[in-house]
């Protein structure tokens, strides 16, 4: 008898640790993060904000070290969307993304391209239809593992990695408690892409995150930080 508490202590201690281990297999972190991205309900919006560009996407646009002008992204999903920006310093352009096809109207910012495609398609993924497969063979085209999982911290929280565990293997973040999108890493064309969803804390509440970050070979290049949004702008057909 003198025994059982011991052994009672042991037991919930490995239960403890099992419970803290364990992580969904991809297919249910999809599920998660596509049924709340549902729930959301968020198919045509406008998301106002500031936009910095610094190193090559700087000299992109014609400026030094790093440029700011306002911004707006505009989003009829899924797969439509619209980033415009203009200021001084980076004059008038927009990168529009429709239906996977990408367009540019004034100076070509290749940063801006990879961080609207992922906006596009990750955050206006939905579960309805074929929302899953689409979200799987982007992530496969990322070339993400989709078999493997495991546990990380981004930014002061705990969130699912889908794909390798080494620094330089393409990879897809979600939040463990709230089932949104983190981050997404990979490599193209030898360039290193990441692109960061930054705090759903935002004035846009938890549909848009507060920023938007991409950088490129370690280095970062794009920001937009958001200042309002309307989930239930009207969003004319026109602009994509």
């Amino acid at each position: 008898m003198r025994r059982l508490p011991q052994t009672l202590l042991v037991l919930v201690l490995l239960a403890a640790r099992t419970a803290l281990a364990y992580v969904p297999a991809p297919s249910a972190i999809f599920r998660h993060l596509l049924s709340g991205r549902e729930e959301q309900r968020i198919s045509s919006a406008r998301v106002d904000g500031t936009l910095v560009l610094s190193g090559a996407a700087a000299a992109e646009v014609g400026g030094r070290s790093e440029v700011q002008s306002d911004a707006r992204v505009y989003l009829r999903l899924p797969g439509r969307c619209r980033l415009e920006a203009s200021g001084p310093e980076t004059g008038k352009l927009a990168v529009i993304q429709n239906g996977g096809q990408q367009k540019t109207e004034g100076p070509n910012v290749s940063s801006l391209d990879a961080g609207l495609g992922e906006v596009c398609t990750i955050l206006g993924a939905r579960s309805a239809g074929d929302g899953r497969s689409e979200l799987e063979a982007h992530l496969k085209k990322r070339g993400v593992n989709l078999a493997s999982s495991w546990l990380a911290r981004f930014g002061g929280q705990v969130a699912y990695v889908v794909g390798g565990n080494k620094d330089t293997d393409p990879q897809f973040w979600v939040f463990k408690d709230s089932w949104l999108p983190a981050r997404i890493r990979w490599t193209e064309g030898g360039t290193r892409w990441d692109v960061r969803f930054v705090d759903y804390n935002s004035p846009a509440g938890d549909w848009f995150p507060r920023a938007v970050e991409v950088s490129r070979d370690g280095e970062r290049q794009v920001r937009f930080t958001t200042l309002s949004a309307d989930p239930r702008a009207s969003v004319p057909e026109r602009l994509f």
